[in-house]
């Protein structure tokens, strides 16, 4: 429980982080557009993923546990799916990728 409490009040700062990565944008992550994570400093990008994919799921975290190994594999696949549909949303784009990197394993 109390490892729970930890992770969660790290999303909380990471959150922040993400909130002062974007700058004054202010667009909640679930109506980000590509080219809203592709504003995001590259340093931030393996964040907003995690962050993303935590709150991907009716905005609430579900699992204790970040695919660290996941992350790392899905953050240049969305870098290069949004450089080509920079329009596109964000969400819909990681779902697809967590979906295929999810597939593999």
């Amino acid at each position: 429980m109390k490892g729970q409490r930890l992770l969660i009040a790290a999303m909380f700062v990471t959150a922040s982080s993400m909130t002062m990565a974007m700058g004054s944008s202010g667009k909640p992550m679930a109506t980000w557009t590509c080219a809203d994570f592709l504003a995001v400093d590259e340093s931030f990008q393996p964040t907003a993923v995690a962050v993303g994919e935590a709150l991907n799921n009716k905005g609430k975290v579900e699992d204790a546990v970040l695919d660290v190994d996941g992350i790392a594999s899905v953050t240049p696949m969305l870098v290069q799916v949004c450089t080509e549909e920079p329009q596109s949303s964000f969400m819909d784009k990681l779902k697809a990728a967590w979906a295929k990197v999810k597939k593999a394993v």
